[in-house]
């Protein structure tokens, strides 16, 4: 069984009304553990809708979507929030720290709905930041980082549940070259390490990258096409 299963999948915003949009149509695709899929194709084309499907932030208005073999679009919301913590790590496009408080202070935040004792969660988040080199910023503000360093934080968020799937939108969307390479080597190493990564993209930086296994096309809202590498 695929980890994540998509079967006919729509996403409608607004229905009946006049401004109605019909961002997802009939999608279906699977995803196998250890993955890492990019969905990809022009603005407006769907990707970021799928994926926020994908990563159970908002519920299609029709379709399965099944993560390890449950349907979790018919789960009530306490359940699915419960999914989306300890399933998915997430990675925004404008990272969405909280800029007055610290790094350290930023990376804890997902763990405070648990009960894992202040000395658990510091040695944990200490752990991964040192691993991502930023551990000397950790009593800095957010504010006071660059942006690399800031996607670092971000990823270390991302990291401190120890999900297995990592969600990814537009990620190098504000990054130089060599700022989107050392995230590309980021995740090449957390993929190794058995992690499943979906991101959506129309960087041809990343959607070209040899990381990449498969390759997700979108227009209008539809899947085009899948291309295994």
């Amino acid at each position: 069984m695929a980890l994540i299963e998509v079967d006919n999948v729509v996403k409608i915003y607004n229905p009946g009304l006049a401004d109605e949009l019909t961002a997802v149509h009939a999608a279906s695709l699977s995803i196998e553990a250890g993955e890492v899929a990019v969905l990809t194709g022009p603005s407006g084309s769907g990707k970021t809708s799928l994926l926020s499907l994908i990563g159970c932030m908002a519920r299609p208005t029709s379709g399965r979507i099944l993560v390890d073999g449950k349907d979790v679009v018919k789960l009530p919301e306490r359940f699915l929030t419960n999914i989306r913590r300890q399933a998915f790590g997430f990675i925004f496009q404008q990272f969405h720290l909280i800029r007055e408080l610290t790094v350290l202070e930023n990376v804890l935040l997902p763990l405070f709905p648990l009960a894992l004792g202040t000395r658990t969660m510091n040695e944990r988040a200490l752990s991964i930041l040192e691993r991502l080199k930023i551990d000397n910023k950790k009593h800095l503000q957010v504010k006071k980082l660059s942006g690399g360093e800031q996607q670092r934080v971000a990823i270390a968020r991302a990291l401190i549940n120890k999900p297995r799937i990592i969600i990814a939108d537009e990620p190098t969307a504000h990054l130089d070259r060599k700022l989107a390479q050392e995230f590309i080597d980021t995740l090449d190493q957390l993929n190794h390490e058995g992690k499943t990564i979906i991101i959506a993209t129309h960087d041809p930086f990343v959607h070209d990258n040899p990381l990449v296994t498969r390759s997700i096309v979108m227009r209008d809202g539809q899947i085009e096409r899948i291309d295994t590498k």
